[in-house]
Parts: structure tokens; C-alpha cells; sequence
């Protein structure tokens, strides 16, 4: 990972032994590109590797992650490279919850359609639909630039 795409980086790590595994929360920001989006979800998907998570869950949160990235990339900052991506990740074996936030205007989220099961050809809507698909609790802001999701064991 070039060290630049991992600007404000604050990394926490806790490993316990019993009856609790390690954990680690990221936060981090990255310019609006193709490159630093490709950057940030393998920096993600490693730690989560390193934290010997179940592969079902790296995968879920990796494709949850991109697909996210890319909304605020392409829907939230317009493509603009001056603009920035701010990703939050908390992971561990139990929980992962993971949060980006673009510096795009937004969008109502209740006015916006998802794409559902009984049209799975429409173009929009299928990156949040994804997103749903793969995470136990996605929730959206009211101003429509922030998304958190999560992965929960019951």
C-alpha cells in the first residue's frame, strides 16, 4: 500500500487470549480515485486477514466496502480527485462495522430506488442493493452521504 492513499490513519489494535480475539479499528481518509479505492479495501481486507477472520465475512465486507467506496467516488464526489473518501473501520471475529462518508451534497434516501429482486437488469441501485444483500444492518444518513454497515455475530 503507498503510504500517501492512508493520509490521517489512526490504527488500534488489542489482541486478548480466553474468550476474546484481537480487534482493530481504522480510520482513514483517501483521494476520489480508481487507485486509492483499490488501496483501501485490500488495506482493509489484510487486517481482517491478520485478525483471522472467518474468509465468509473478509469476503461479505470487502465487496460491501468497494461498492460503497465506489458510490461516494463516483455519486458523492463526482470523480473530483480534490475531493476525499473517509472510511472507519471497527473488526473483529464478533463484529465489524464499517463507515464512509464522501464530501458529495447527498441524496434522499427515501426517495431513492434500490434495485430489488424483480429487476435485477436496472442499472442503479445495484451497489446498495449489494450492500444489503452481504451485511446483517446497513444504515444510510438523512443528508445521504454517509454510509454505516455491519456484520454481527447473533
Amino acid at each position: 500500500m503507498e503510504p500517501g492513499y492512508l493520509s490521517k490513519a489512526k490504527t488500534y489494535k488489542k489482541a486478548r487470549y480466553g474468550n476474546t480475539c484481537a480487534k482493530a479499528c481504522l480510520t482513514f481518509s483517501i483521494p476520489s480515485c480508481d487507485s486509492a479505492i483499490t488501496y483501501a479495501v485490500e488495506g482493509v481486507k489484510k487486517v481482517m486477514q491478520l485478525l483471522a477472520m472467518e474468509e465468509e465475512w473478509v469476503f461479505r465486507s470487502e465487496l460491501s466496502l468497494h461498492e460503497a467506496l465506489l458510490n461516494s467516488y463516483l455519486h458523492g464526489n463526482r470523480a473530483d480527485p480534490a475531493r476525499e473518501i473517509w472510511i472507519s473501520c471497527c473488526l473483529s471475529p464478533a463484529k465489524v462495522q464499517i463507515e464512509v462518508e464522501d464530501e458529495g451534497r447527498g441524496y434522499d434516501p427515501t426517495e431513492t430506488e434500490v434495485l430489488s429482486d424483480q429487476d435485477p437488469t436496472r442499472l442503479n441501485g445495484r451497489g446498495l442493493f449489494l450492500i444489503r444483500q452481504f451485511m446483517h444492518s446497513v444504515t444510510v444518513s438523512r443528508r445521504g452521504n454517509h454510509i454505516r454497515m455491519r456484520l454481527m455475530k447473533e
